[in-house]
């Protein structure tokens, strides 16, 4: 067997799309909890940590970190409304190619799928619960588990050395997300790094970070197949 390649995911506009469910659930969980009207319009949370999310906020609002029993009380809520908006939400979508290189990559017997994610972990797999994503990515690093992103990729890359029983060099890593802090995070631990032009950000403007390759969407196969062979 090849030395593993591992596929560090992010997941909000590289997996899916949740036609907006996560943010009206969290605006809607702070408000209930603390009284904070629209919270999430005032800040920028793409590809960041639901942590540090809230960090931020609490700064804003009340001149300091949140408190341990505030997160998990205002996450809970959040999570339970989490449920409820994906239901009903109407533009829910997996991202163009996603499916069919999670089936293409989990017939890899040298590839390892994981989630690097700044989503909560139950967060995260109550998202991917609607389009049967879960099975693809058995374990992850996720923003349940630290505020800064480099952390959480780094958690990633041991419980996929753990399930491999292999060490896993960070040139063998692959950090794949659609903003600047996918990027930034997985050149911090020395990774290779992805951006997918699904979110916020033009092929232009994720270039401007240098990541290692820049794709419209996973539907550019042969790119990213010449790309992986030079591993």
């Amino acid at each position: 067997m090849n030395k593993p390649i591992l596929f560090l995911f992010d997941l909000d506009a590289t997996l899916v799309r949740t036609g907006g469910a996560g943010m009206l659930a969290m605006n809607q969980a702070f408000t209930e909890y603390f009284g904070w009207q629209d919270a999430l319009s005032h800040i920028s949370p793409a590809g960041r940590t639901d942590t540090s999310i809230a960090h931020e906020l609490s700064n804003k609002y009340q001149g300091r970190d949140m408190a341990e029993d505030e997160m998990g009380n205002g996450f809970a809520r959040y999570l339970g409304l989490l449920v409820e908006k994906l239901e009903t939400a109407k533009n829910f979508r997996v991202l163009p190619g996603i499916r069919a290189f999670l089936e293409k990559a989990q017939a890899q017997k040298d590839y390892v799928l994981a989630l690097g994610t700044g989503n909560l972990e139950q967060g995260a797999r109550i998202k991917l619960e609607p389009p049967d994503l879960n099975r693809f990515f058995p374990f992850g690093g996720f923003g349940s588990e630290a505020v800064v992103r480099s952390e959480l990729l780094r958690i990633a890359v041991a419980r996929a050395e753990d399930a491999t029983c292999q060490k896993i060099s960070m040139e063998r890593v692959l950090v794949i997300g659609d903003t600047q802090h996918d990027i930034r995070a997985g050149k911090e631990i020395g990774a290779r790094t992805v951006g997918v032009a699904t979110g916020p950000y033009t092929t232009r403007q994720l270039s401007e970070h240098q990541p290692d390759l820049v794709l419209e969407n996973f539907t550019q196969i042969l790119e990213l197949d010449r790309f992986l062979s030079g591993f």
